[in-house]
């Protein structure tokens, strides 16, 4: 499973579409934040961690949609089965690959709160164990959408699709809390789909609480999609 890990990992920063996805993830975070701080002027990370989980929805799939689908449109996923290796380990491994490359363009983030945290007065300052929790929240995210996103991608070998069944998902997913459906919607249906939407899940981490009813969603969601992954490579071997 290790030469997995370092074959995507190798095979992500060794080609420039890696670079293009994380820098733009960087620069899109850091300049949406950055003009919501000066336009409210509050010492607040909250309206980072409501907005990083939308932009996470294109960027995970955009790092994801390759992961299985290129193997299967080069042929070279039944090399990979020639290996003493699992499905799992197979999936396993392209996952946490795919974690990494995320958690590099999560800390392309950081010097946010260190630098907000240095312009602010002192009885304004950031609470920063409370940032911690906020990105722990985002980390969470992170981690299901790439469960998503790894699932599509072994679904099928045109890497626009996988693209697009992901980020679809994700939006839905997001949406599923918006106050726009609690309009429309019976308070049952929107009861149901509060529980479902990772945006409410994150609620608690955003307010800097950590809640074990949020920590199952999303470990319980991820541990779903990988599972289903591996299932999904194992019927078509």
């Amino acid at each position: 499973m290790k030469a997995i890990i370092k074959k995507e990992i190798n095979q992500f920063f060794n080609n420039p579409y890696g670079f293009i996805v994380l820098t733009l993830f960087g620069v899109f975070a850091n300049f949406l934040f950055v003009k919501d701080v000066f336009v409210l002027g509050v010492v607040s990370m909250k309206s980072f961690f409501q907005l990083v989980p939308w932009i996470f929805m294109i960027f995970v799939p955009a790092l994801a949609m390759r992961s299985i689908s290129e193997e299967k449109r080069l042929n070279t996923l039944e090399v990979l089965r020639t290996l003493p290796i699992t499905e799992t380990q197979i999936v396993i491994g392209k996952f946490a690959a795919l974690i990494f490359a995320s958690t590099i363009g999560l800390l392309l983030t950081v010097g946010l709160p260190i630098s907000l945290n240095a312009i602010s007065s002192s009885a304004g300052s950031l609470y920063l164990p409370e940032v911690a929790i906020g990105y722990l929240g985002v980390i969470f995210y992170v981690v299901m959408a790439i469960s998503i996103s790894l699932f599509f991608s072994g679904m099928t070998s045109n890497q626009v699709v996988a693209f697009l069944l992901s980020a679809v998902t994700l939006f839905l997913l997001n949406m599923a809390g918006s106050e726009f459906l609690g309009t429309v919607l019976p308070k049952v249906v929107q009861d149901i789909l509060l529980v479902l939407s990772p945006l409410n899940q994150m609620m608690p981490f955003t307010n800097g609480v950590l809640d074990i009813r949020s920590i199952f969603y999303f470990v319980s969601v991820t541990a779903v999609f990988v599972f289903l992954s591996v299932v999904d490579l194992e019927k078509r071997s």
